[in-house]
């Protein structure tokens, strides 16, 4: 994509940031006139902004992402590297971290904004009818509704160690008691997450991405296997060791088990 055209179209992504993020986030162009003290020190900190870092690339709060290739970053460390049950894939640092193979300082609401703003759609699509009643699944077959699935998104990893720089999948991170074997690498499904009473779930949770189908999360598994919580573990042949510092990294995919673009 032309330089320029790229500026173009990434431009009026930034508006819909306001919702969440004005008018703190962004500032104001004019100066707002004095307040007494007491109202000023009343007032809650400043939220954080999007930056721009370079010529395609932003950041807001912890995370960073580009325009161009819609590669999003989010910092990580490793929390458990062997044992199980374990039901996401990573989690604020402040969420359920006993059962998450990564955390992070980042929040999930910034990650949901950064998804809008690259334009990565969400849906659960009828990933979670497993956990329905067979006479309600079976209703919606015969009633023919089909909700829309999410975009697919390659979830990678990269480290430093001992000087050398080293990335992958991250799914071999994963032990399936299924099959005995490291989870094989295929595309999570950007299901979104609920607002429930005026909060964001994912952020009140700390949930960014489950292994176990979980619907406050922001993405999920779609790999048969899912819908159970007893089947995941770390897996220490492929984990660094707890405390190793990560990035995680998401990128499209065309579609389910496609090459990340």
């Amino acid at each position: 994509m032309p330089r320029a055209a790229c500026h173009r179209l990434f431009a009026p992504l930034l508006l819909p940031a306001l919702v969440f993020l004005a008018p703190t986030a962004f500032g104001q162009e004019k100066s707002a006139p004095e307040e007494p003290a007491a109202a000023a020190a009343a007032k809650p900190p400043e939220g954080p902004r999007v930056e721009k870092t370079g010529e395609h690339r932003y950041r807001l709060g912890e995370i960073d992402f580009d325009a161009e290739t819609r590669e999003i970053r989010i910092p990580a460390v490793v929390n458990l590297r062997e044992g199980g049950p374990i039901e996401y894939l990573l989690v604020n640092e402040n969420g359920k971290v006993h059962e998450s193979l990564l955390t992070t300082k980042a929040r999930p609401l910034h990650l949901q904004i950064v998804l809008k703003l690259l334009r990565y759609r969400s849906g659960e699509g009828a990933l979670f009818d497993t956990f329905l009643p067979e006479e309600e699944q079976r209703e919606k077959i015969e009633a023919g509704e089909k909700a829309p699935l999410g975009d697919a998104v390659a979830v990678t990893v990269r480290w430093e160690m001992a000087g050398e720089t080293r990335d992958g999948p991250l799914a071999p991170w994963i032990f399936d008691a299924g099959t005995g074997a490291a989870m094989t690498d295929e595309p999570w499904i950007v299901t979104g997450s609920h607002v429930s009473g005026g909060t964001y779930l994912a952020e009140s949770e700390g949930s960014f991405i489950g292994i176990y189908l979980d619907q406050i999360a922001i993405l999920n598994m779609s790999r048969p296997g899912a819908e159970n919580d007893e089947r995941w573990g770390a897996n220490p042949a492929e984990t660094p060791e707890v405390g190793q510092k990560v990035a995680i990294i998401l990128k499209p995919v065309t579609k389910p088990g496609a090459t990340a673009q």
